[in-house]
């Protein structure tokens, strides 16, 4: 989805390709929903950690984490991937994150880090992960400045 509203440019994807948490979590599977949307020509998948991103410093304008970080074992391991995703994005970009979990601390790591927190919210009755409240998923938004 976020690679149709590229009005250029690329959709760079990181995963473990873990099957451990989702059914059906593979990048070949993810290459086939690319193609399926027709956007396959703009999408480029790496298979890496989120706590050790191998791209430079200051790549992208934009970062998402959807459903992810919440999943990385302990709040030291999760505070390094949010330092990563800070680390990778230019200065002046976006940084928007999704989860269930530890959207407060998330939100506080990254002024830590120097980006201003924009937005962090509940995404509202329709976001609510395994049919409930109790993992509902909040947003928090944030730019590098």
């Amino acid at each position: 989805m976020e690679a149709e509203r590229l009005p250029r440019g690329r959709a760079v994807g990181v995963d473990l390709w873990s099957t451990t948490d989702q059914s059906g979590n593979a990048e070949q599977v993810t290459r086939q929903n690319a193609a399926l949307e027709g956007v396959a020509e703009r999408v480029e998948l790496h298979t890496a950690d989120m706590r050790q991103l191998p791209f430079d410093d200051g790549t992208f304008d934009v970062v998402v984490s959807s459903l992810a970080i919440h999943n990385v074992p302990g709040a030291g391991e999760r505070a390094r991937a949010l330092r990563e995703a800070g680390r990778v994005l230019k200065k002046g970009g976006k940084l928007v994150i999704a989860d269930i979990r530890h959207a407060r601390v998330y939100a506080r790591e990254l002024e830590a880090c120097g980006l201003k927190i924009t937005e962090c919210r509940s995404l509202g009755v329709r976001f609510w992960y395994a049919f409930g409240p109790w993992a509902a998923t909040r947003l928090v938004a944030a730019i590098k400045l």
